[in-house]
């Protein structure tokens, strides 16, 4: 097994090596990460509105360190690395896969690219959540079979991994999944001469008995949540709970499956035809896993082959249900509404397995590994750098337009949007949140109350509705201010810019082989000017007028 374990490590460390060369800010993270010590956040809104006290206290720690990104990309990282050994090593002491299998499988979870903010920071505690869940899984199946002493330590460190899991709320889907393993384990346990009946109830009893802490640490953790940390304010109205109907239920689980597996493949052939060199160092990589040996047997066992599908299509319906109910649903168009799919990755490499054992009937189960698991992992791996590649040239562009306007005096305004070119730039491009371009004013001009956003990213009415937003209860907005002088920000493509992958292999060129300047390289990616006055498009926000006598 210790070839396996270092098998796999190796595979992941290579796979999001580009982790670590990445340290920009996306989206949200600019309203709860500081990139400087000097940059001003009030991070109240995740106790006092969102109610997510856990990510409060990683965010809290990772700002006191006075690197949070250092903090988060090892959070991801240790997630990652840990989650995946983790289930590595429950599935073969269970006896579920052989140690080929068990590699596969923990790589294709854990290289999922239909969830793309792998590089994100504050959503590295989703990444780290899910690995704690993994982990949790792992010490349960330990405390298991343990006595004395050793259990009770075991029993304590599952609960405590099990309850920092909880971060992420959509864990405690598997989390019940895990629960109803233990629940067949003591089942199995029974007699066979109590009949089904009672040996079920005994179970179920000997859970709960035996299990209580288990039992009730979800209840305990809803139950803080909902009296000591009550979302409010517009977080309510982001979670739309309510009990979807069954057409509703269809769309949106179409929706998840559109989004999470088939745009996937698209999406993958095309990169794959556009920079095949990728998919071609993905395809070499995975080589190294190919050389583990698959079982010489056959799996023949009916149950053995349809259960992982079976379970695929459960598992996907329960982790798809809770965004459901909370009215959300993934886009494929936007790689933050990625952030839903981190998980679905588990019912996908079930669906391998189940393909892979299916094959095996027919071929060598080795090479049934290597066609199923193998293509899985070559597009897998490769649209996972595509992504990468993709992050990296936002995070390009962010530090270019960041740079540039520290480099000149602050004009007289604070409420500035930005014109965009890099939209139309022939290369994968998203633009620009409020929260991004808000952070990129405050970090090149100072802790004022600037209001920055994209015009081709906002409705005409944005200052009017974030006017109201800042003001409301629990807002994570109360430092913007859409009411200053306006201004505009014209940030175009300049002669050094390129397509992602030619942008980005010159900056690792320039970082790591120091074969140019990153300044310089940044200076001739864009092309940047300011223009003073009411922004075009824009409708000002309405003022009270004294109602005449």
């Amino acid at each position: 097994m210790l070839r396996a374990i270092v098998v796999l490590l190796v595979v992941l460390l290579a796979a999001h090596a580009p982790m670590l060369l990445n340290d920009g800010l996306f989206m949200d993270d600019w309203l709860v990460l500081k990139p400087r010590p000097d940059y001003f956040i009030d991070i109240d809104f995740l106790l006092n509105g969102a109610g997510h006290p856990i990510f409060y206290g990683y965010d809290t720690f990772a700002n006191w360190t006075g690197a949070p990104v250092v903090v988060m990309v090892s959070l991801a990282f240790a997630g990652i690395v840990f989650g995946a050994m983790a289930l590595a090593l429950t599935a073969t002491r269970l006896g579920l896969l052989d140690r080929a299998e068990a590699v596969g499988f923990a790589l294709i979870v854990w290289t999922y690219p239909g969830y793309q903010l792998w590089a994100g920071k504050a959503n590295a505690v989703y990444v780290f959540s899910f690995g704690l869940l993994l982990i949790g899984a792992w010490l349960l199946t330990l405390a298991f079979s343990a006595r004395g002493l050793r259990r009770v330590l075991l029993r304590v460190a599952c609960a405590l991994v099990f309850l920092l899991g909880f971060a992420l709320n959509s864990t405690i889907v598997l989390y019940a999944f895990v629960m109803l393993g233990l629940f067949v384990a003591i089942w199995r346990g029974g007699k066979a001469a109590d009949g089904l009946v009672r040996r079920t109830w005994l179970a179920s009893w000997r859970c709960a008995l035996f299990y209580p802490e288990l039992i009730v640490l979800p209840l305990i953790y809803w139950g803080t949540l909902n009296i000591w940390f009550k979302r409010i304010g517009v977080y309510t109205q982001h979670y739309d709970a309510h009990l979807p109907s069954l057409r509703e239920l269809a769309g949106g689980w179409l929706a998840f499956f559109i989004t999470g597996y088939r745009d996937v493949v698209a999406h993958a052939m095309r990169a794959a035809i556009a920079v095949p060199v990728l998919f071609i160092l993905a395809a070499v990589l995975v080589g190294i896993v190919l050389l583990l040996r698959a079982d010489t047997k056959p799996t023949t066992s009916r149950l053995a082959i349809a259960l992982p599908l079976v379970l695929a299509v459960v598992l996907f319906l329960a982790l798809s249900s809770p965004y459901l109910i909370a009215g959300l649903r993934p886009s494929s168009t936007h790689f933050y509404e990625s952030r839903h799919l981190l998980m679905f990755g588990v019912p996908s490499a079930l669906a391998f397995l189940a393909f892979k054992r299916l094959a095996g009937c027919w071929i060598t189960p080795s090479t049934a590994f290597a066609i199923m698991f193998g293509s899985g992992l070559i597009l897998s791996i490769g649209m996972l750098w595509s992504d990468y590649v993709f992050m990296q040239a936002r995070t390009l562009k962010q530090e270019a337009l960041t740079r540039n306007l520290a480099s000149r005096p602050q004009p007289a305004a604070t409420v500035y949007a930005l014109e965009d070119g890099f939209v139309d730039y022939p290369s994968r491009h998203v633009a620009f949140g409020l929260a991004e371009v808000t952070g990129m004013l405050r970090l090149a001009w100072g802790n004022q109350p600037f209001f920055g956003f994209a015009l081709r990213a906002e409705r005409p009415d944005i200052l009017r509705g974030m006017d109201e937003a800042r003001t409301a209860p629990g807002s994570a907005f109360h430092h913007f201010d859409p009411t200053g002088p306006q201004a505009t920000i014209s940030f175009q493509p300049g002669p050094g810019a390129a397509p992602n992958q030619t942008l980005v292999r010159k900056y690792y060129a320039c970082r790591l082989l120091e074969r140019c300047d990153v300044a310089e390289l940044l200076a001739q990616l864009a092309q940047v000017t300011i223009k003073l006055g009411p922004i075009a498009g824009i409708l000002p926000i309405e003022k009270d007028v004294a109602p005449s006598r």
